[in-house]
């Protein structure tokens, strides 16, 4: 008798394996936010429930800023907004001494939106703009990926490989940089002031 149920329960074989890989397809595909329990076939796919995690959108506002930048939009770029809320109070001394030398002085900054370093550098960078008198016309500010290459290959004409990195120019000719952050004890406006008195 039980040999006679064999070849039956033998052709069922196939069709239990096809149904079990059908179910591990459905769940590799489904997508995360889908509920467990599935909608009717003819109605339209559920919101996800509350609670649930979803990825949403990269909203425009927080797409890195590329190119050539001016300083209102990077203070306007949203995520960076709460870096400025707590102005920046650079040395009073290193200012007067950056004020004194910066004739003829331009600025490269190559930073990056998603760089920590620029991130702690700009806002203090700014203030002592503001402090020393340096004006928007002597600062040319170039926003980069993570390749750190821009479209008019500045940052390989002046070999920057680093984020962010100022290059101050006197006559077109590069009379020092900072890059990244300031050594140990030092302050930006400190290195600034050092560089423009020839001091390297």
């Amino acid at each position: 008798m039980a040999a006679s149920r064999l070849p039956g329960a033998l052709a069922l074989l196939p069709l239990i394996a096809a149904l079990a890989a059908s179910a591990a397809c459905a769940g590799k595909t489904r997508p995360a936010a889908e509920p467990a329990t599935p909608a009717p076939a003819a109605a339209p796919a559920p919101a996800a429930p509350a609670g649930t995690a979803v990825a949403a959108p990269r909203s425009p506002a927080s797409a890195p800023l590329l190119g050539h930048l001016t300083r209102e939009q990077v203070k306007t770029y949203v995520p960076w907004q709460p870096l400025f809320v707590e102005p920046y109070r650079p040395d009073a001394a290193a200012i007067a001494a950056i004020r004194a030398n910066a004739d003829g002085i331009g600025v490269l900054l190559v930073m990056a939106t998603w760089c920590p370093d620029s991130r702690r550098e700009l806002p203090r960078f700014f203030a002592v703009m503001d402090g020393a008198g340096l004006t928007d016309t002597q600062l040319t500010m170039v926003g980069v990926d993570r390749s750190k290459k821009d479209a008019e290959g500045l940052t390989e004409t002046w070999g920057i490989t680093r984020v962010p990195t100022f290059v101050f120019t006197r006559g077109g000719q590069e009379v020092g940089r900072v890059v990244e952050k300031v050594p140990p004890g030092a302050t930006l406006e400190g290195e600034i002031a050092r560089i423009l008195a020839g001091r390297r």
